[in-house]
């Protein structure tokens, strides 16, 4: 007795909705430290100014991961969005990309809840670069296999471009922060904003270089 080839198709979609639910999960939790901290206020009679000048630095980080994952969210939607056939090689990396996902607001209620350290950032920037490294590699596998795409766009080299900027930015950050962690810390992290600026660099100067 046969029994029938599994749907690729919505093997695939499966996939991307499962991540999903869990990039809008990770998310959400990223909010309950700074509702205990509300609470707190509240039954020290803080005034809003008070709480936020005393607790800056949360909300700072509060607004930083919501920022990050809702990027690497981004980046793996554009990325599946060439993916029509599922591959073990890209169901790992995918593994590795929602561990990750899901450690972020772990590792931002840890950055809450102690002073800056080089454990600290080393667990937050790992996290990220974790997360990052998962979406470079789902970017290469996806571009070098071009039949994932069943018929779909085919993956980009513009979009291997931007998970490795990113990947490397956030590695030099985690490097910075741990080791100027008691004066520099989680501000490194604001390099990430420079990955923008950087892709549009490369990409002009493959602008400029004639096709081999």
């Amino acid at each position: 007795m046969t029994h029938p080839e599994p749907d690729s198709s919505s093997s695939a979609e499966r996939l991307v909705f499962f991540t999903d639910a869990i990039a809008a999960i990770a998310l959400t939790l990223l909010i309950l430290p700074l509702l205990e901290l509300v609470t707190g206020a509240s039954d020290e009679h803080l005034t809003l100014e008070q709480l936020i000048r005393d607790h800056l630095g949360e909300f700072g980080s509060f607004v930083l991961s919501f920022a990050v994952i809702f990027r690497l969210w981004w980046a793996h939607h554009r990325i599946f969005r060439h993916v029509e056939t599922l591959k073990p090689a890209l169901v790992r990396a995918n593994v590795i990309w929602t561990f990750a996902i899901v450690m972020l607001p772990i590792s931002t209620a840890v950055i809450i809840a102690f002073p800056p350290s080089a454990g600290s950032v080393v667990l937050y920037g790992g996290t990220l670069i974790l997360a990052s490294g998962a979406m470079t590699a789902l970017s290469l596998i996806v571009y070098r296999r071009p039949g994932l795409d069943g018929g779909r766009p085919p993956g980009t080299r513009e979009e291997v471009l931007g998970s490795v900027t990113v990947f490397c930015v956030q590695l030099l950050s985690t490097v910075i922060g741990a080791v100027f962690y008691d004066r520099v810390n989680y501000w490194a992290f604001l390099l990430m904003f420079l990955t923008g600026p950087a892709e549009r660099l490369i990409k002009a100067r493959w602008d400029r270089t004639p096709a081999a």
